[in-house]
């Protein structure tokens, strides 16, 4: 019988970090491509496998949304990570306050998790849980926005109140300008339009000013994106068909007027407009024609004029339509007016349409079907094709007009294979013809396709555009295309990397430049001197990753930078050329009275194994803590003496386990503990015996960790306790 699992076993760190990317990775992936796009699967699959691992630890995960924050327990999530807060406001901006995984979870329910938030059509909040529910997601809960928990302050809640509609309060807040928060939109996007109006209307007077309604406003008017500016440009619609007469032309003369709109932008809403919507509007506008500024009136007669054509459909709804010149008839009409479907068509054979068209969605692929797909889809077709081509540019008796006829094929597929990421046929493409350019009947034909198409601005710009796009689906591909390309990648790459927003991406292209080698080194060192900071660290990262210690010389000075991020880096590579200036500098900033600085020292020292420094982070870890403020730093220590290893460390943390301070006792409980935490990588026999006081602790977690070791769990501590 499996032990059960413990809910309060605390999550590994990198593992749920991991996992949280893999999800927000899902999220993006599922949202961009068709539901059967390989890339999907993917993707999936790595999020799915970092949830099961998750579940070997806890039988269900739960996530807490705070708008651009993720919550597990009482710990906040690396709140600076844009990751995490991409992830964070997409749920968030769905109205929903948490979500929990549990054990069990099978792929098909995750794939519809994400292709619910990122849908348009899907509602928020209460909508959006009861809508989960229905597509019977079971093993994901989602818990929507709670309104009741924004705060209120003193006199904002209307006369006669009970509190037991409390969003009819936030709206009353807002229109008195007497809340506090900042939630003000996704509220307002979670109660229907219609609610909202009832509640101007009841609450609205004379005296309440038109700026008073700007967030009602702006809550729909303001977003950026196209597909959801479509959808809320109708809610507001249904918001103003629902006020009163005087409120209607407050709010309508308010929304479509500078300042609280700029003209520019609500041109671009009235263009994506519906056909639908853009006839309310005109009806509302001519029911109130003063409303209208001459700015957004001329707009509107351009845009109705535009609009002028009639579609084939509407020409069905005249009694004769002309389509290409060819008379329709009446009867024909009429068959296409939706309205009169069921006429043309009987019950029991729209019923049979339907059961005919639920077999063909439900009907599965067999193994074989799979196979046959695999080995003769378009993919399979377009790679065979190429090998074939690459196959005939070296049998002897192909003519030059033909060989010229092949360059130019090879030349199409190689911009098709970039549109899709697939850098390894690329790959093969160019090593054929560069081989054949050295030696073969048409080398000066192959050197001209290598030279003018591999190797031109227009080529290598779409290389490192698809890099980017799909490089990390094909890493090995990516790899042996660019050190293939490597002089003439170099800089764009760079390039692209100073200008890139996602860190991930980022990442990857570190990654993809560190394949190089040193002779990317010359174009480094010329960017050294970059006013980015940013830049100036990714640049001494890639001297270290790519160069040897004769390149320390340009990053020595560096040391002494204004900016911490960029001092560390440097240290960080004379520590990992092992210079002989980088242990008293080291020792430096141990010291130092940057806090910040102090910290980056010490897991420097941790992580590179610093063993000279060992007097100095028992110092840190014994020094008296008068103000309460050490306590991060003799943690980060204590971390940084076991990655270490040194048993002369153990006597230190033996004496600071059996001390007993006069304040800030959580603090020492907590040092206490991470000490234990951190035994495991010490010799054996050296932490013998404060592994016997550990079993005599009160502390739970200090004696289960003892306990362990004793047993022969710990990593290295199978003998000599």
């Amino acid at each position: 019988m499996k032990e059960e699992k413990k809910e309060k076993l605390p999550i590994d760190a990198r593992l749920l970090s991991d996992a949280v990317i893999e999800l927000n990775i899902s999220r993006r992936t599922v949202g961009l491509y068709p539901p059967d796009h390989p890339f999907i699967k993917e993707s999936l699959n790595r999020a799915f496998n970092f949830l099961q691992k998750l579940f070997e630890l806890r039988a269900s995960i739960t996530l807490g949304i705070a708008r651009d924050t993720l919550v597990i327990d009482e710990y906040i999530i690396e709140r600076k990570n844009p990751v995490f807060r991409e992830f964070a406001m997409s749920i968030h901006s769905k109205g929903i306050a948490s979500i929990t995984f549990t054990s069990g979870l099978p792929m098909e329910e995750l794939l519809s998790f994400f292709e619910l938030i990122t849908s348009r059509d899907t509602p928020v909040g209460e909508g959006l849980v009861e809508f989960a529910e229905k597509e019977g997601l079971s093993h994901i809960r989602l818990v929507a926005l709670d309104i009741s928990t924004f705060a209120f302050v003193k006199d904002s809640m209307r006369e006669g109140s009970s509190g037991s509609e409390i969003w009819e309060d936030y709206i009353y807040g807002l229109i008195e300008g007497k809340l506090a928060g900042s939630d003000a939109e996704i509220v307002i996007l979670n109660i229907p339009p219609e609610d909202i109006a009832d509640v101007l209307n009841n609450y609205a007077t004379r005296d309440t000013s038109e700026d008073s309604y700007d967030k009602v406003i702006t809550s729909y008017l303001k977003k950026k994106e196209v597909r959801i500016r479509k959808e809320l440009m109708s809610r507001f619609l249904s918001l103003v068909e629902n006020l009163d007469i005087g409120l209607k032309q407050q709010i309508m003369k308010r929304a479509f007027s500078p300042p609280t709109t700029d003209p520019e932008e609500i041109e671009k809403i009235l263009d994506e407009l519906t056909p639908d919507d853009l006839e309310r509007l005109l009806k509302t506008f001519k029911e109130h024609a003063s409303l209208i500024p001459d700015r957004l009136k001329n707009y509107m007669d351009k845009l109705k004029k535009t609009r002028a054509e009639k579609s084939y459909f509407e020409l069905l709804e005249e009694k004769k339509g002309y389509i290409d010149d060819i008379e329709v008839e009446e009867g024909i009409m009429k068959l296409f007016r939706e309205d009169n479907y069921r006429s043309f068509v009987s019950e029991r054979y729209h019923l049979e349409l339907e059961r005919m068209m639920k077999g063909v969605a439900e009907a599965k692929i067999s193994p074989m079907s799979e196979e046959l797909e695999h080995d003769c889809g378009s993919k399979a077709i377009d790679r065979t094709a190429s090998e074939v081509m690459l196959e005939l540019l070296d049998v002897d008796y192909i003519g030059r007009i033909d060989y010229l006829t092949l360059l130019t094929k090879l030349s199409e597929f190689a911009n098709e294979f970039l549109e899709t990421g697939r850098f390894q046929e690329i790959a093969e493409i160019y090593n054929t013809l560069y081989s054949t350019a050295l030696k073969g009947n048409f080398t000066d034909e192959s050197s001209s396709m290598v030279e003018y198409f591999f190797r031109s601005e227009v080529f290598i710009s779409k290389l490192v555009e698809a890099i980017k796009r799909w490089g990390r689906h094909d890493r090995a591909g990516v790899l042996r295309l660019a050190n293939l390309l490597r002089r003439y990648v170099t800089n764009p790459l760079l390039d692209v990397l100073a200008e890139e927003q996602d860190s991930a991406i980022r990442r990857f292209l570190l990654s993809v430049l560190s394949s190089l080698g040193s002779d990317v080194i010359p174009e480094i060192l010329k960017r050294l001197n970059d006013e980015r900071w940013y830049v100036v660290r990714n640049m001494i990262y890639l001297i270290r990753e790519c160069g040897s210690q004769k390149y320390a010389q340009y990053v020595r000075s560096y040391t002494k930078h204004n900016d911490r991020r960029i001092c560390m880096e440097a240290l960080k590579t004379l520590l990992y050329f092992k210079t002989p200036d980088a242990l008293p500098l080291i020792k430096f900033h141990l010291r130092s009275d940057d806090l910040e600085m102090r910290d980056m020292a010490i897991k420097l020292a941790g992580s590179h194994k610093v063993k000279e420094v060992q007097p100095h982070l028992t110092e840190i870890i014994e020094k008296r803590d008068l103000f309460g403020t050490e306590a991060h730093y003799k943690i980060s220590a204590v971390r940084a003496l076991s990655e270490i290893g040194d048993p002369r460390s153990v006597e230190t943390l033996k004496r600071v386990y059996k001390s007993k301070p006069l304040l800030y006792r959580s603090a020492h409980e907590a040092l206490k503990v991470e000490i234990f935490r951190n035994l495991k990588h010490f010799p054996p026999h050296s932490v013998k015996p404060l592994l016997e006081l550990g079993l005599r602790s009160k502390n739970r977690e200090i004696k289960s960790i003892s306990e362990q070791l004793f047993k022969g769990g710990g990593d290295g501590h199978q003998e000599g306790l």
